[in-house]
């Protein structure tokens, strides 16, 4: 066992881990176990459309860091672009997502979807600042949350509150997070050219196919509540995850058929089975669907040896 690993885990996932419970224990005793549910499912259909629009552009400006300021402008420029781009799309599914969920008679699981969607652009305004990047963000994120929550639960404020108060943790961790001092970030390896749409493409395929192990680990273990999101993440700290690895698809016709059963079932279980459980196990099917369809369409970036990258994921 590496117990250096097991330090770095505590203060990187199970201190956040440890703010999160005590978030979802606050906002379960402000507005019940109903509405908490909805709460979590509206969160995870959230999720599902960043799975979907996710570009991975962090690493590439940090690799950039001592370019010429030329090239950091125009990799900064043009990341921004991109992700403005693609919390467009984001936004455009989450109101799909909506709309669907009320044609189905979820309308008080849609109305959350708008509250929760207000911490959407800090994210992805992040992954264009690299004066953001941090491993404790899930930490800032966490202790934000518990904060919020706790201050509505303190004003006797409704579920919808505590929906806009889970958007709001967004911005107030990217803002410690840029606030925050930090020693200055050291890449593996240092690149001086001008940043492409190719290269975040296949940075953002190679990411996506990789990390598809640890969330569908996570979306399976989520059934143990918040022991089994402690498992996933220790699990992939430590690369058990990897061993999964062989038993995903590999080629093309696999993730696309992963992604139409995925959709199809989560779109199936949420039509025919009006419970708030339910609920959250469709957003789950549709949040691996959706990380899934990320990676068909970004299938002709993906390299067939794809080179070490690093793992982006703020997921709690």
């Amino acid at each position: 066992m590496n117990w250096d690993r097991l330090k770095q885990l505590f203060g990187r996932e199970y201190l956040p881990m440890i703010a999160l419970i005590a978030m979802w224990a606050v906002i379960v005793v402000a507005i019940g176990h109903a509405d908490a549910a909805r709460l979590l499912a509206a969160i995870t259909f959230i999720r599902a459309a960043q799975m979907l629009t996710r570009l991975s552009t962090a690493s590439l400006m940090r690799k950039r860091i001592r370019a010429s300021r030329d090239v950091r402008r125009q990799a900064k420029r043009l990341a921004t672009e991109f992700q403005l781009m693609a919390l467009i799309a984001a936004l455009l599914t989450v109101a799909a997502i909506s709309e669907g969920l009320k044609a189905v008679g979820q309308y008080e699981l849609a109305t959350y979807l708008p509250f929760v969607a207000i911490g959407m652009p800090a994210r992805y305004i992040r992954q264009a600042d690299v004066k953001t990047a941090s491993r404790y963000f899930r930490l800032a994120l966490s202790g934000s949350g518990l904060v919020m929550v706790s201050i509505g639960w303190a004003a006797g404020l409704t579920g919808l509150a505590m929906a806009f108060a889970f958007g709001a943790r967004e911005w107030i961790a990217y803002m410690v997070m840029r606030l925050w001092p930090k020693p200055p970030f050291v890449p593996r390896r240092h690149i001086a050219e001008p940043l492409t749409f190719a290269e975040v493409a296949m940075n953002s395929a190679v990411v996506s196919r990789r990390m598809l192990t640890y969330r569908l680990s996570k979306t399976l273990l989520a059934a143990f509540g918040p022991f089994g999101n402690m498992a996933a993440r220790t699990g992939r700290e430590l690369k058990w995850h990897r061993k999964i690895e062989p038993y995903l698809p590999h080629h093309l016709g696999g993730f696309i058929l992963f992604t139409v059963v995925t959709l199809g079932g989560g779109a199936m279980l949420a039509t025919y089975i009006d419970e708030p459980a339910a609920m959250i196990a469709a957003a789950a099917m549709w949040q691996v669907g959706m990380a899934t369809f990320n990676v068909v369409l970004l299938w002709r970036w993906l390299p067939e040896r794809p080179e070490e990258v690093d793992d982006e994921d703020d997921d709690d």
